[in-house]
């Protein structure tokens, strides 16, 4: 702005030299004037033509630094967007590794439940087929004793009725005679009148028929 209002100046001194030379050319005829004339006009123009070089090194100096300036923010906002670009980029792997972990270890926790599900399941089946085995065991176990019970019951009372026999056969023996027959496996008795008779099962006298 200070080096246009300076070119004003020296334009308008130029042209107050400029008309003041011609005034006084026609009032006066006089070559030393005009000579000086000339010569105020050779500096006016000189200063003109200095002041229009200082004016466009200056102006060309300030689009310079401005065009500096602004290839310097071009780039800053380049290197901003690229830095922006990479921790957008760094933030998006972040949150895709967090997600993956946070999948795997959903993963995990869902096998565990499952694994545990059929440990437990595995677990009840073993135990349902052990209290059967025990139950089988147990009943197995009643039913040798039940038979044991059993037998030894028979054989108590198959004993008892060889007892009642025996008593009976040497209470018999004494009143009646003892053959030598058989009959169905039991000792043949005979009787006072000739009769034949054997003890059976329940102790008691079972005659034979006569034939």
């Amino acid at each position: 702005m200070n080096t246009l209002n300076y070119f004003k100046k020296w334009a308008a001194l130029a042209a107050l030299v400029s008309m003041f030379g011609i005034a006084t050319s026609s009032a006066q005829e006089t070559p030393p004037h005009h000579m000086a004339v000339k010569k105020a006009e050779k500096t006016v123009k000189d200063n003109t033509t200095l002041t229009k070089e200082t004016a466009k090194q200056s102006a060309r100096k300030e689009s310079t630094a401005a065009k500096t300036e602004a290839n310097k923010a071009v780039k800053s906002a380049e290197k901003a967007k690229s830095d922006a670009t990479k921790t957008k980029e760094l933030t998006k792997q972040s949150a895709k590794k967090e997600s993956t972990a946070a999948k795997t270890e959903a993963n995990k926790a869902v096998k565990s439940a499952e694994k545990a599900k059929s440990d437990a399941a595995k677990t009840k089946e073993l135990t349902k087929q052990t209290v059967k085995k025990e139950n089988e065991i147990s009943k197995v176990e009643a039913d040798k004793a039940l038979k044991a019970s059993d037998k030894a019951k028979s054989n108590t009372s198959v004993s008892t009725v060889k007892m009642k026999n025996s008593a009976s056969a040497a209470k018999k023996s004494a009143t009646d005679k003892l053959s030598s027959e058989k009959y169905n496996g039991h000792a043949v008795y005979i009787g006072p009148e000739g009769g034949k008779y054997y003890i059976n099962s329940n102790g008691n006298k079972t005659y034979i028929p006569r034939n």
